[in-house]
């Protein structure tokens, strides 16, 4: 299962590297930890010996109901909607159009769902030294709280406005000697924390 708070794996294995892509369409709009346990749960109900993710999710047989509503059961959101994508990832990635090692942002956000954030998140956390950024609303709190001007409060939809912010981003992981991954986690893990609701005793 991911680790939300240990996030960055670079060198990863085929079968990792497929789920890795499946949890960042997973956390779009949802906390990380529950993304990962839903999609852990999903990938280990549909597993089958010596199958990777992507061959699991092509040869799903809807024995247990249609890939969405399998989705649902799981726990995972928007489950219509990432059901096309989980489909077409795994289309694209088993018939060799789409190499997980090497795609670009561009070719990523040719899928179906996946905009900026999700490829950025996904090619920063497995590519050492990715010069790009998944900004969410801990980086967007954080870029506020450095003084950054018309920061939004949710991850932009204009193309232009997430690049500037994302520049924004690069700018300040590099005054502070780190990569974009390692920055990234770093504010991620601060936020979260923060945010966490404690437990009612």
């Amino acid at each position: 299962m991911i680790d939300p708070t240990k996030v960055t794996e670079y060198e990863q294995r085929t079968n990792r590297l497929e789920e890795f892509i499946l949890f960042w369409v997973c956390a779009a709009g949802k906390n990380g930890r529950t993304a990962a346990r839903c999609l852990d749960t999903l990938l280990n109900t549909i597993a089958k010996p010596g199958k990777g993710p992507m061959e699991c999710l092509c040869g799903y047989d809807g024995s247990l109901g249609t890939l969405p509503e399998l989705m649902k059961f799981c726990g995972i959101g928007c489950y219509n909607a990432k059901a096309r994508t989980f489909k077409e990832l795994a289309t694209l990635t088993t018939t060799g159009n789409l190499d997980l090692r090497t795609c670009t942002v561009d070719e990523l956000e040719s899928v179906y769902g996946i905009g900026m954030k999700t490829s950025r998140c996904f090619v920063m956390h497995s590519r050492k030294n990715a010069q790009v950024a998944g900004i969410d609303t801990h980086l967007l709190k954080h870029l506020r709280a450095k003084g950054v001007k018309d920061v939004p409060k949710s991850t932009p939809g204009s193309k232009k406005q997430y690049l500037r912010l994302e520049k924004e981003i690069l700018r300040l992981a590099k005054e502070e000697g780190m990569e974009p991954a390692e920055y990234d986690l770093m504010i991620w893990n601060r936020y979260s924390i923060k945010s966490t609701p404690k437990k009612v005793t």
